[in-house]
């Protein structure tokens, strides 16, 4: 199973290998020296610097995003709620801060590669005009295709077979990366929010929110 890292730190390069092998192949992209692989395809899992020289991680992730379908996980030394939540935004899946420990590093990346191949229900959900295919981890509304990064997938897929009953955030983030993080709750805030803004262009809006609670996906629509 393999993993890319993309940082302009040579320690950070050296510690994620380190700390992951064994488990993982890790390959390792030294920014700006060394060029991000044109085929992405055979990683399991992409580790990204947001901060780095000539080319952000911001801007990297909007080049490759449509090139793979594994998780992205932002590596930010970032403080600022906003600059996590524009980074979820715009297609990453998680974020670890820096600094960061071997232990959560390694947490983190096991409970994404385990998500990621959890076994697929071959089997299709229909409520009303939306339709959720799990075999093909595929989201369409009248037959038109959601496009959705992994963790909004997998966070529609647990509302959506659950529908009408309430998670909280934590219980939805627990879920979906296999171990409870109460701080990276505005992780699962921002993806609500995409969730949403794709579904409502489609002319649906089937997420209610249960305030002071958590949210729920409506049982009739």
């Amino acid at each position: 199973m393999k993993i890319l890292a993309v940082d302009d730190e040579r320690d950070i390069l050296s510690l994620i290998k380190k700390s992951l092998a064994g488990q993982y192949q890790v390959d390792t992209v030294l920014r700006p020296f060394e060029a991000i692989p044109e085929d992405l395809s055979s990683y399991s899992l992409i580790i990204l610097d947001v901060m780095m020289p000539k080319e952000d991680g911001y801007e990297i992730l909007g080049r490759i995003r449509n090139k793979v379908t594994c998780p992205i996980v932002f590596l930010t030394a970032k403080a600022l709620e906003e600059d996590v939540i524009y980074g979820l935004s715009i297609g990453a899946d998680d974020y670890i801060r820096k600094p960061f420990t071997v232990a959560e590093l390694r947490a983190r990346v096991a409970a994404h590669i385990r998500r990621d191949n959890r076994e697929k229900a071959a089997q299709v959900i229909q409520s009303g005009p939306i339709s959720l295919n799990q075999e093909e981890c595929l989201l369409a509304v009248n037959n038109r295709v959601v496009e959705l990064t992994k963790s909004e997938f997998d966070i529609v897929t647990l509302l959506f077979k659950n529908s009408g009953q309430v998670f909280s955030k934590s219980q939805i983030y627990e879920d979906i990366y296999g171990f409870d993080k109460e701080g990276d709750e505005s992780a699962i805030v921002e993806h609500i929010k995409n969730i949403r803004r794709k579904l409502k262009e489609q002319g649906t809006q089937p997420i209610e929110t249960v305030w002071g609670i958590g949210y729920k996906w409506k049982k009739e629509l």
